[in-house]
């Protein structure tokens, strides 16, 4: 078995939170906002295997930690959840 990260369910609504879109956090974070919207939907992007790359959602955290002044392990317990698969 094997960990995968996905992004928890409120997402949207967390980084809505901040008071910026989610296209200027894809900018702060450094990712395409492409990969946001295929992480936040993956249903609708069959194509896409399993979750997301280590170093991504990491990107993704330390976003978050600059824009709330969280830490980014903080971050990263707020946005994502490790299933097993």
């Amino acid at each position: 078995m094997r960990k995968r990260i996905v992004l928890k369910p409120n997402f949207a609504d967390t980084i809505a939170k901040t008071g910026i879109s989610m296209a200027e956090f894809a900018i702060t974070a450094g990712v395409e906002r492409t990969t946001l919207y295929a992480l936040m939907n993956p249903a609708i992007h069959p194509e896409r295997k399993g979750g997301m790359q280590r170093t991504t959602a990491w990107k993704i955290a330390a976003a978050y930690a600059t824009c709330t002044g969280v830490s980014a392990e903080d971050a990263y317990a707020v946005l994502f959840a490790e299933e097993m698969r």
